[in-house]
């Protein structure tokens, strides 16, 4: 598995106005696609999963900028789409897969850093919320 950032220049010939910023705790930022929230900003490669999985990082990725609610709603609906039936290990799967992606960011120092930090802001607010 390959994780990378697809960077906002050059994106399906988009324009500034196409994104919004999502300012991360280090004061990075982090351009968000404002339609096509299921296949930006980044890009898992590497196996048969990818598409799924490249859509499931990507609307965790644009959660980021959305109310509690917003994570309580999709953390319950992926949970009822799951095959797990306790929702501890839903959000416990989720954390081991937040870590293996995280351990498979690719690309500059920069990209890893922001990547980096956008996967430890999705991870607590996966621990913060309650199902």
């Amino acid at each position: 598995m390959k994780v990378i950032w697809k960077r906002p220049d050059g994106f399906l010939e988009s324009d500034p106005n196409d994104f919004t910023v999502l300012e991360m705790p280090s004061k990075s930022k982090l351009w968000l696609h404002k339609r096509d929230q299921k296949n930006f900003p980044f890009r898992i490669s590497g196996g048969w999963q990818d598409e799924e999985s490249t859509r499931k990082l990507n609307t965790l990725v644009n959660l980021l900028k959305k109310p509690m609610e917003s994570w309580q709603e999709w953390l319950e609906q992926d949970f009822f789409n799951s095959k797990l039936e306790k929702s501890d290990l839903h959000k416990d799967s989720l954390k081991v897969w937040l870590k293996t992606v995280k351990e498979n960011l690719k690309g500059d120092t920069w990209e890893l850093e922001i990547m980096g930090e956008a996967l430890e802001e999705i991870h607590k607010q996966i621990s913060n919320t309650t199902l």
